[in-house]
């Protein structure tokens, strides 16, 4: 209708030879984000005394059918060094003015995207004399998620709670196969629930066409499998480490064996040269200064001592001859 009324004014303006130029505002009629991260929501307009005016330009925006807004900027035309003055909603702190007033660009942008954050926005410009609004809706997408699995002690079964958008499908399998289940969907959520016991694994797992999630109950069974296998890998470890061990003194042993064999065979040679040696044989020829203590040698020469002559008879007892007696 607004877009009709301010046509209508700008024909007026060019039968009348008046030069006038039309509201315009560019908004998307739909945006999609994703859950948990940021969107920007586009806003461009332009206004009919664009060139002329010097009043106060308001700009709002809006969520839903409050008209409450929970963006408010304040900024004048004529003032070239003067940024708009904004003020967001207590609960809107997400929320920040993107692009350059001056330019027209009144985007928003929305952080940390949640899913209460999927409605329609409304982008309004508001000046002394009028005002001009375009609506455009936010979609919030999310990929598959399990919030939560656990088992409820009161009704004796495992609940799955997941979440996404598009709504995801739950599916559910236990140690013994799949099972049947009926589950609850709401907006965003889907509950499901399976009679439990204590000798099956169960495992919920939620699809949609972003992506998907599954989890274990009791959800110490992968951390016991994984436990598990680094048991039976360092169980391995010592063993090997065993057998090398082993190895090692064997072969040790076998070198400390080895080492007494050359030492025994060392030993028995030195006892064999030692009953070797003899006594020299009667009448060997020897030096005379070396084994006749009162015999006198002739430079070069040698004297054969006959063996005999060591047993010659003593001397008769008596006194010792006095000596010059005649």
């Amino acid at each position: 209708m607004q877009d009709y009324v301010f046509g209508l004014l700008s024909l007026i303006c060019s039968l009348k030879g008046l030069s006038c130029t039309p509201w315009t505002m560019n908004v998307q009629d739909q945006v999609n984000g994703t859950l948990g991260q940021y969107v920007i929501l586009p806003c461009i307009f332009t206004h009919p005394k664009q060139n002329s005016y010097t009043g106060e330009i308001n700009i709002k925006w809006m969520q839903g059918n409050i008209h409450e807004p929970i963006v408010q900027c304040t900024f004048y035309n004529k003032t070239k060094g003067q940024d708009g003055k904004c003020i967001y909603s207590k609960s809107s702190e997400r929320l920040l003015l993107q692009g350059n007033h001056r330019n027209g660009d009144i985007s928003l942008r929305i952080n940390n995207l949640q899913f209460t954050d999927a409605s329609q926005y409304t982008c309004r410009v508001e000046l002394d004399y009028n005002q001009f609004n375009k609506h455009t809706t936010l979609n919030i997408n999310a990929p598959a998620q399990i919030l939560s699995l656990c088992l409820d002690l009161d009704v004796l079964k495992v609940k799955c709670i997941a979440q996404g958008n598009p709504i995801p499908e739950v599916k559910w399998t236990s140690s013994s196969g799949p099972l049947e289940h009926f589950p609850i969907k709401t907006v965003h959520r889907v509950i499901s629930s399976v009679p439990f016991s204590d000798q099956d694994v169960y495992t919920c797992q939620a699809v949609n066409s972003l992506g998907q999630d599954q989890i274990t109950y009791p959800p110490n069974q992968n951390s016991s499998l994984s436990l598990s296998l680094m048991t039976g890998i360092l169980g391995f470890l010592l063993l090997l480490g065993l057998v090398a061990f082993i190895l090692n003194v064997v072969r040790r042993s076998k070198q400390d064996m080895g080492v007494q064999r050359v030492k025994t065979s060392i030993y028995q040679a030195n006892e064999t040269v030692y009953a070797n040696i003899s006594t020299c044989p009667a009448g060997e020829t020897r030096q005379v200064d070396v084994y006749s203590t009162g015999a006198l040698r002739e430079e070069g020469k040698e004297e054969m001592i006959p063996r005999a002559q060591k047993n010659r008879p003593s001397r008769p007892p008596g006194p010792p001859p006095v000596i010059g007696e005649k």
